[in-house]
């Protein structure tokens, strides 16, 4: 999904690129056609589409379940049926669940940590300095008199892009702490020596490597804590309070989206503070604050079930050393194979 939502990025970037050179009203129209015909593009296809097989089970249409889950499949009567029976199953679960929680339930004091670590992602990310060279990209690169600043926002979405795709593969395999710091090291360095080389934006040299190290920014920022962004609240909330805990989440991060858009030109332009560049010594002190505080809220979730999630949750196993600590899942599951 990220990878997909980046590539429209991408390709948002390179039209608006290509048509800023046009004279006259076409200029803003074509990019306007463009937004307005893939949406009706994805309307057509989706009217096309069976209705969810899970979300009927759910309501009780079981005909239809099965008709639409065979259309989906393509398998056996046998297959559909076993699948038909484990949605039936799966979807009493969650009503028993759900009946027994509400959303003030996230903030009980048993489930509050993990509320609060969730909540945090999408709006800790955002106050990365990542703003500048996304969002602000190209009033950023043209404040600083970067030659080109259109071309380089490409350069610049590309590398998000770049960042997005080595993360699918990254996250899983170093794991999500490890893949958490390295990523955010990296951010803090980027932000400090970029801050202190605004101090010497009339030096033609130091203005690129700016621009440079943007770059760099954007890849590591999507490999690391965007990618993590979209990973880790729904893995490590409760599974009877999930959807709650994602609709905060989603909350939070859409407050943050709004702080952050009225600020940062409040701290960045010639009007304002004209701080320009030097705003990623600001988001250098928030990256060290932002480690600091995942270095003790944020969980290991690799390869762990939300039953062992929420075990350790329980027991209070400190952050750290959850990627060395044995559930009681793993002890029963290592004692019946030495049997």
């Amino acid at each position: 999904m990220n990878i997909l939502n980046l590539t429209a990025g991408v390709v948002g970037t390179v039209v608006v690129y290509r048509t800023e050179k046009i004279d006259g009203s076409l200029s803003y129209q074509i990019p306007l056609a463009i937004q307005c015909a893939l949406p009706v593009l994805l309307l057509l296809l989706t009217v096309s589409l069976p209705e969810s097989p899970q979300w009927l089970a759910g309501k009780g249409n079981v005909e239809d379940a099965r008709r639409n889950l065979r259309k989906l499949r393509g398998s056996s009567d046998d297959e559909v049926e076993e699948e038909l029976r484990l949605m039936k199953l799966s979807e009493e679960n969650e009503r028993e669940l759900h009946a027994q929680t509400n959303f003030w339930h996230i903030f009980q004091r048993q489930h509050l940590k993990r509320t609060l670590t969730a909540g945090s992602f999408f709006s800790l990310n955002q106050i990365s300095g990542v703003i500048l060279s996304t969002t602000y990209t190209t009033v950023f690169l043209t404040a600083l008199g970067v030659a080109d600043a259109f071309a380089l926002t490409i350069i610049s979405s590309c590398c998000t892009l770049a960042g997005t795709i080595a993360g699918t593969f990254v996250i899983d395999r170093a794991g999500r702490r490890p893949t958490a710091f390295i990523g955010m090291a990296i951010l803090f360095i980027i932000d400090a020596v970029a801050g202190g080389l605004a101090f010497d934006t009339g030096n033609k040299k130091a203005t690129m490597a700016i621009a440079a190290l943007s770059f760099v920014f954007n890849f590591f920022w999507a490999s690391s804590f965007f990618s993590l962004s979209n990973v880790m609240p729904s893995e490590m909330a409760t599974p009877k309070l999930r959807h709650h805990t994602m609709a905060y989440t989603i909350a939070c991060a859409q407050t943050t989206a709004v702080i952050t858009t009225l600020v940062v030109p409040q701290l960045t332009s010639a009007d304002a503070a004209n701080l320009g560049a030097k705003t990623y010594l600001i988001f250098a002190g928030c990256m060290a604050a932002i480690i600091v505080f995942f270095y003790f809220s944020m969980p290991e979730t690799r390869g762990r079930t939300f039953a062992e999630i929420d075990e350790m949750y329980a027991a209070k196993i400190p952050m750290w050393k959850w990627r060395s600590y044995e559930t009681s899942f793993e002890l029963r599951s290592r004692e019946s194979k030495g049997l």
